[in-house]
């Protein structure tokens, strides 16, 4: 497997890392996976106020989730809860951020950013812009068997390939929602909790958790008492779930024991410090 199985490391816990995305010197990210044969790499980029690049392509699909602040590509302005897939080759004239900006961004290779667009860029693969405040919660939840959320939780689409079907979307669930029964994924699912907090069989996540999940790897049930948002995306096709008999009771107090691979294991040795509550 490229990349390890990571279930979940919280965001927060991990260091800050200067000039560690190619395409983006002056910048620091955090690393929360990467692919050491395709160079891809799910990260979140932290951009000074007046930052600017210039005209270029990527060598890489670039997808992003603004987390704060403000960055604008080819003059169009993306503010925090915001959502772009630009496709690899696609010719840019400028990328910038006023104000400064924390990301969370996907890239499918190593970002390297180049002056000439080569062969061109395929624009069905292309999604301008998303803004979660249009309150549009078009996704179905039946279409990857997941009927059950359907009475409890919305869906938002963000993108689905049209080559392989992999999709990326939101997922909002009410709070004291939880579920009754495990599940598995025949392709990868990788999440990013953008708020809320989330009790699984593995422990407590918190806003910034992340997770890179392998196939058929069998989780849940989840629930949470605050309600939850969260951005999911299918690597290697479309996601589809196979449902298992109940085999395990859910708890609001699992025990903590994410799976980590050894350098981020010791990050993760005790829960995340819960918020206070007013």
């Amino acid at each position: 497997m490229a990349r390890p199985h990571i279930e979940w490391i919280q965001a927060q816990a991990l260091p800050w890392q200067r000039d560690v995305i190619p395409a983006r010197p002056g910048t620091e990210a955090k690393v929360l996976s990467r692919d050491e044969a395709t160079g891809a790499l799910t990260c979140i980029i932290r951009y000074p106020a007046g930052y600017a690049r210039g005209a270029e392509c990527l060598q890489a699909d670039e997808e992003f989730w603004v987390l704060d602040g403000d960055i604008a590509v080819d003059g169009v302005a993306y503010g925090e809860h915001t959502y772009a897939h630009l496709p690899r080759a696609m010719p840019r004239s400028s990328f910038a951020s006023r104000q400064g900006a924390t990301v969370l961004t996907f890239f499918s290779a190593t970002p390297v950013a180049q002056a000439d667009a080569g062969t061109g860029y395929d624009a069905r693969r292309l999604v301008r812009r998303i803004a979660a405040a249009d309150n549009i919660w078009d996704g179905d939840f039946a279409s990857m068997g997941l009927q059950s959320m359907q009475a409890t939780a919305r869906m938002r689409t963000l993108r689905k390939d049209p080559d392989t079907g992999e999709i990326t979307y939101l997922t909002a669930t009410m709070p004291f929602r939880q579920g009754e029964r495990s599940e598995r994924h025949p392709v990868v699912q990788e999440f990013f909790l953008l708020s809320g907090e989330l009790a699984g069989e593995l422990g407590v996540m918190q806003a910034g958790a992340y997770c890179w999940r392998p196939p058929m790897f069998k989780h849940a049930p989840y629930g949470s008492w605050t309600g939850t948002l969260l951005i999911f995306r299918s690597v290697g096709g479309p996601q589809t779930t196979e449902w298992e008999d109940p085999d395990q009771p859910f708890t609001w107090t699992p025990a903590h024991k994410p799976i980590l691979p050894a350098d981020l294991a010791p990050l993760m040795a005790r829960p995340w410090p819960r918020p206070p509550r007013c």
